[in-house]
């Protein structure tokens, strides 16, 4: 039997495994939706009837609080032990005013003496407030914080009553305060809250009198329906809602049309989204096949474009970092092969004019001790030190063309470092450049002479980098978790652009004046001799910053090296 395509087999397992139970799951969903969601639709208007009503309790209990805070107020209490005329009625009803205003809760104020007569009201302007009843006063007396309703003018208004009680004597009440506030605004909340179109909402106090109403206009056609209320027991009041099922169950209705419609197209689109997915799912392998059909062909710049699916991805991923480090070591392996044929070519260079350079030394020595004049003395000085300069240039074709094998043994970095250091304290004094040295004692395996030698070509590659005066070189160390250390030698010189940067290995390359062009090459040769990775990071202005990272060694294997 003929296996199936994976574009094949992808397809008809999404058709089996994805759309047939999409089509059962969406039935079943809607149903159960329908169900669902009437319930939760009349708890969740239940719940926000009664939270209403628990709102305008909460309310009316603030109007309680500002009224308690305003009966327990000295100049309210002590207002009715004086008779208020002249200035000292006006200082109570300023008082009263400032209070209202702040508490931005009362549109009136009043305060009545025991017997219902008005003793001082605010704001004076308006309808005065009209005295009430002996009857009525001790009534309301006797009921220390009490409520009403008023509709006798037909605007509404919600009273709070409050007894005051003597300053000097807590136990007798000598006034009442109420606080006034419109029916209207106090029954906002009911009007503001939105429940939809049509909705019809009633509030009622303990008598049956409409205290509130609102029936707007059928948004349409007529639909039956169904009523919510809540009781607001320290009102003694009752919230009712009535909505029309059409708007209450409207989403549930276009849920349930929109599914219908849905499932239908999603069972087409399914189809085309089977075909899809599976092309889309082979394509990136189709494309990674021709990468490496390409790469074996020769082409090794040739990279594959990143796909979208993580699996692919990291497919192409490792791909592409292979091809780069074959690019890499291909690279490496023809710079190698150019250093092994210029490193044969400097040893016999070095070979050849390493004696001839020790004659003419020695001739300019046995000239400068027997010159007749100063200038013939100069002349003998000045080919001694150019011999020298160029016996310096010999001895690194030296080291460049044989280096030795390193001696791995374990060393101390901070030790390494001081001494580099020491070795060139006198360049760094003389060029005036300041040291930062914050390297921690971090133990690493490698040649100690060759670190050393490394250390003091990169800190003299820095100083020829950095202005007198002006210089800063900083050395950092620290140390990862994954058992390697990171030195890093950093200056503020004058930094290098990237095409600089690409170059700095190579042999006689330098951008300084009187280098020889060996030190980073060196440099480079033997840390690849002791498996110590040089990452350069540079900037033009901005100075240079070169990062050596170690692999550690045991402390105890330091120690037992060393005593």
């Amino acid at each position: 039997m003929k296996s199936l395509t994976l574009k094949r087999s992808i397809f008809i397992f999404y058709s089996i495994f994805g759309l047939l139970p999409l089509v059962a799951v969406s039935y079943i969903t809607l149903v159960s939706y329908t169900r669902s969601i009437t319930s939760l639709t009349d708890q969740h208007v239940t719940q926000l009837i009664q939270r209403a009503g628990t709102q305008m309790e909460n309310r009316c209990t603030g109007l309680f609080n500002y009224l308690e805070l305003l009966s327990k107020t000295p100049y309210v209490q002590l207002a009715f032990l004086q008779y208020p005329q002249g200035g000292q009625g006006t200082t109570v009803r300023d008082k009263l005013e400032l209070f209202r205003l702040n508490a931005q809760a009362f549109d009136r104020i009043t305060l009545y003496s025991t017997q219902g007569r008005v003793w001082a009201s605010t704001p004076v302007h308006g309808p005065a407030p009209r005295d009430l009843s002996p009857k009525s006063a001790d009534r309301l007396v006797h009921f220390n914080l009490f409520q009403e309703v008023s509709l006798e003018r037909g605007d509404g208004r919600f009273l709070v009553y409050k007894a005051v009680f003597d300053y000097y004597k807590p136990q007798r009440v000598v006034g009442l305060v109420c606080g006034q506030t419109s029916l209207a605004r106090f029954v906002g909340l009911i009007k503001d809250l939105d429940l939809g179109p049509g909705v019809h909402k009633t509030v009622r106090d303990g008598l049956g009198r409409v205290l509130f109403e609102h029936s707007p206009a059928s948004p349409g056609n007529e639909s039956a329906l169904r009523e919510y209320s809540t009781e607001l027991p320290l009102l003694n009041w009752s919230l009712t809602a009535r909505i029309p099922e059409n708007v209450l169950y409207r989403d549930v209705y276009q849920v349930r049309d929109q599914t219908l419609f849905i499932a239908g197209f999603v069972a087409l689109v399914a189809v085309l989204a089977g075909l899809v997915f599976s092309r889309r799912a082979t394509k990136p392998l189709e494309a990674i096949i021709q990468g490496t059909r390409e790469f074996a062909a020769g082409n090794t710049e040739h990279r594959i474009p990143m796909p979208k699916s993580q699996e692919t991805r990291r497919v192409a991923e490792a791909f592409n970092t292979m091809a780069a480090e074959l690019t890499e070591r291909q690279s490496e392996l023809v710079q190698a092969g150019k250093l092994a044929s210029l490193g044969i070519l400097s040893a016999g260079f070095a070979h050849e004019v390493r004696n001839p350079l020790a004659g003419i030394k020695t001739s300019a020595q046995v000239l400068e001790r027997r010159g007749n004049s100063p200038q013939e003395r100069s002349l003998a000085r000045g080919i001694s030190k150019e011999v020298d300069r160029l016996n310096k240039i010999v001895e690194d074709l030296l080291h460049f063309s044989r280096p030795t094998e390193p001696r791995r043994a374990p060393c101390n970095l901070q030790d390494i470092i001081q001494h580099s250091l020491s070795l060139l304290e006198a360049r760094f004094r003389q060029r005036r450049v300041a040291v930062e040295n914050r390297v921690q004692p971090v133990v690493t395996l490698a040649d100690p002479n060759q670190v050393t030698q490394i250390m003091i070509n990169l800190l003299l590659n820095a100083l020829h980098a950095v202005e007198p005066d002006k210089g800063r070189i900083l050395l950092e160390s620290e140390e990862h978790g994954d058992g390697q250390a990171v030195l890093s030698i950093s200056d503020n010189g004058r930094g290098m652009p990237p095409e600089i940067v690409s170059r700095i290995f190579d042999p006689f390359f330098s951008d300084s004046q009187g280098g020889t062009g060996l030190g980073l090459t060196i440099v480079q040769t033997l840390v690849r001799q002791n498996g110590i990775r040089l990452e350069v990071q540079s900037s033009e202005g901005l100075g240079s910053t070169f990062k050596l990272t170690f692999h550690r060694a045991k402390a105890e294997f330091y120690e037992v090296n060393n005593g």
